[in-house]
C-alpha cells in the first residue's frame, strides 16, 4: 500500500532533513509510527499523502506514484484514496458536523455524493458517539467531539489508506479507546492499510507493527 523509497526532504531555510532508505506497509496492515517530537512523523505521513513532496525519492500509494502527480492530481488522489484525520481536526467552522464529515464529496471531483453516503456519514457519527451533534457546529462540540468527527471524515469514503496523525492525542482513556476502536475496527472492515502517529505506549499493542521514524533514518536531520 505504501513504499517510500531513498527520500531526501529538507525544509527550505531549515536545518531539519528526513532522509529515509525504505518504508513500507502493506495492504491492510496496521502500523503506529513512534519516535519523539521533532523527528519527522507527521513529515513522513505528509509526504505519503501528497502534501509535501521529497526533493529526492519516490512514494508510491496503491501503486501510484504521489510525488510526480501534479499539485491538482495529488490532490484528487488524496480525496479519492487517502483518509487523512489530523492532529488539529481541521473542521470548518461555519460547516455544521454532518456539512464536515462529508465535506470530500463536495471538493473531490470522482467523488459522488449519494443517500447511501449520507446513510454512512450516520452510521459512522453513530458509532462514534456523535450523531446527537451532526447539526451542530465545531465550537459546540468538546474536543473530543471533535476529534472524532474529523475520523468519520476520514473514514466516510471508504478510503483503502487512513492516515491519523495522534487521533488520541490530550483525549480522556475513554475517548482514546472509542477512536482507535473506531479506526481500527474501521478499517478492518474495508480492509484499509492504517498508519497512525501516536505517543502513546499503551496503544501499541493494538497495532500489527511499530515503526520508529529515528530508525528509518539515514543520516543527519535536525531536531
Amino acid at each position: 500500500m505504501i513504499r517510500c523509497k531513498k527520500i531526501d526532504f529538507r525544509y527550505p531555510g531549515e536545518s531539519f532533513q528526513l532522509s529515509i532508505d525504505d518504508f513500507f506497509v502493506g495492504k491492510g496492515e496496521t502500523v503506529a509510527l513512534i519516535g519523539p517530537s521533532g523527528c519527522g512523523k507527521t513529515t513522513l505521513m505528509n509526504l505519503i499523502s501528497g502534501i509535501l513532496t521529497p526533493a529526492e525519492g519516490s512514494v508510491t500509494v496503491n501503486g501510484v506514484l504521489v510525488n510526480e502527480l501534479a499539485v491538482a492530481a495529488r490532490q484528487r488522489f488524496r480525496l479519492a484514496k487517502i483518509g487523512l484525520v489530523p492532529q488539529n481536526f481541521e473542521l470548518l467552522d461555519y460547516l455544521t458536523i454532518r456539512e464536515n464529515i462529508l465535506v470530500p464529496f463536495h471538493i473531490g471531483a470522482e467523488l459522488r455524493f449519494s443517500e447511501e453516503m449520507g446513510e454512512r456519514c450516520e452510521d459512522l457519527a453513530e458509532r462514534a458517539g456523535i450523531a446527537a451533534q451532526l447539526d451542530k457546529f465545531p465550537r459546540q462540540l468538546s474536543q473530543g467531539e471533535r476529534q472524532r468527527a474529523a475520523l468519520c471524515r476520514g473514514l466516510v469514503t471508504s478510503p483503502p489508506l487512513l492516515l491519523a496523525d495522534e487521533p488520541t492525542g490530550n483525549l480522556d482513556p475513554d475517548n482514546q479507546d472509542k477512536i482507535v476502536s473506531l479506526l481500527l475496527g474501521e478499517a478492518a472492515r474495508i480492509g484499509a492499510s492504517v498508519l497512525m502517529i501516536t505517543h502513546d505506549p499503551l496503544l501499541l499493542p493494538r497495532f500489527g507493527r511499530v515503526v520508529e521514524v529515528g530508525k528509518l533514518r539515514r543520516r543527519g536531520g535536525g531536531a
